[in-house]
């Protein structure tokens, strides 16, 4: 198996994380990818990439990255597709398709918190969003759960704890005014912290590579 992206976390790190939940070996692929101008992305340096391109190698993802290569040599692109991709695989996406569903649905929940805090930012009102809007959204998320923990859907991680995990460990640069938020929804700031207690994820972060972002 082979995971395909730039030389950074990005969009491909929930993948990354399910990949060490697992204990699966798999190649790593990173294209490089730097500035020629700090901080301006009109300026990207990312050769691998743009020859990947060329080749027609990356028509099958519409020019993107990630792709996941396959054991059997299928692709499957988009970042979600692959994550559901590796849940499904190695177990976690709960026990039945209603689980999975479930669990689907949580992920989502995430991404949407995701997406109203880039809109928010866009408007100068992140502050707003971490002080209220946040803690607001995971209460609502947490009266949502219908299994006791340690993780949100009950004693097994699962696809939605990744998404959470990392979207509330590493997506924010104000880690105080997250922590604040999380506070507030005792299960879920529980299942974050079972996450990053388990040792394959504790191993990752230890040794994977440092990366501008």
């Amino acid at each position: 198996m082979k995971l395909t992206y730039f030389d950074l976390r990005g969009v491909a790190e929930r993948s990354r994380y399910l990949l060490a939940i697992a204990g699966v070996d798999y190649e790593d692929e990173r294209f490089s990818f730097k500035f020629g101008t700090p901080g301006d992305f009109s300026t990207i340096i990312r050769p691998e990439f743009d020859q990947a391109k060329a080749s027609g190698r990356l028509d099958i993802s519409l020019g993107k990255v990630p792709l996941l290569e396959t054991d059997d040599g299928k692709i499957i692109p988009q970042s979600k597709s692959i994550e559901r991709y590796i849940a499904k695989k190695y177990g976690m996406m709960g026990a039945t398709d209603e689980e999975a569903a479930y669990i689907d649905a949580l992920a989502e929940h995430q991404r949407d918190a995701q997406d109203a805090y880039k809109a928010a930012k866009a408007k100068d009102q992140a502050n707003e969003y971490l002080t209220t809007t946040l803690p607001e959204t995971l209460q609502k998320v947490e009266k949502s759960l219908s299994k006791s923990g340690p993780f949100l859907n009950g004693e097994k991680v699962c696809l939605a704890d990744v998404c959470f995990y990392y979207f509330l460990t590493q997506f924010f640069d104000d880690k105080e005014a997250v922590a604040n938020a999380v506070a507030t929804a005792p299960r879920i700031k529980s299942a974050v912290e079972a996450v990053g207690a388990l040792s394959a994820v504790k191993k990752w972060e230890q040794t994977r590579p440092d990366t501008i972002f």
